[in-house]
């Protein structure tokens, strides 16, 4: 379901434009943190958290960064992110970057989410290895732009 349906000979307020054209809510965490859980959790720091006011129906990106390595090939440091308030989405693989190698490689990725209520949409990066090892996160980052 679209955020607002126009109709020929439409024309957008002021409200509207600004609703299309609003910057992107942003939150960064730069600080090194580690975990060895093999399933999502939050790091010492937790986040970072970004958060957005939602309309049913409408949709927003969520865009995840991240610099992560392991303490071992295979490690396979993942982060991700779960949302709650307009929409619950747990943090899953498929939402997530991974890097499976030793060295520090920054990855993006970005996600469409609907919200399914009139509330704000509240985003927070969780992490996790997927074998035994420590991974290392840092320099994260986490925005959500709204559509």
């Amino acid at each position: 379901m679209p955020y607002k349906t126009w109709a020929t000979n439409d024309v957008p307020s002021a409200a509207d434009i600004n609703a299309i054209t609003a910057d992107a809510v942003t939150a960064d965490v730069a600080t090194s943190q580690t975990t060895t859980s093999l399933g999502y959790t939050d790091l010492s720091t937790v986040g970072p958290t970004a958060a957005i006011a939602m309309v049913n129906g409408q949709q927003a990106e969520v865009t995840i960064t991240a610099r992560l390595y392991g303490s071992a090939g295979l490690v396979g440091p993942v982060a991700s992110f779960s949302t709650s308030g307009a929409a619950a989405v747990a943090a899953t693989d498929a939402n997530g970057v991974e890097n499976d190698g030793t060295t520090g490689m920054t990855c993006t990725r970005s996600t469409w989410v609907s919200a399914t209520s009139t509330a704000t949409l509240t985003a927070v990066m969780k992490y996790k290895v997927t074998n035994a090892g420590t991974g290392t996160f840092l320099e994260r980052r986490i925005s959500i732009k709204k559509f």
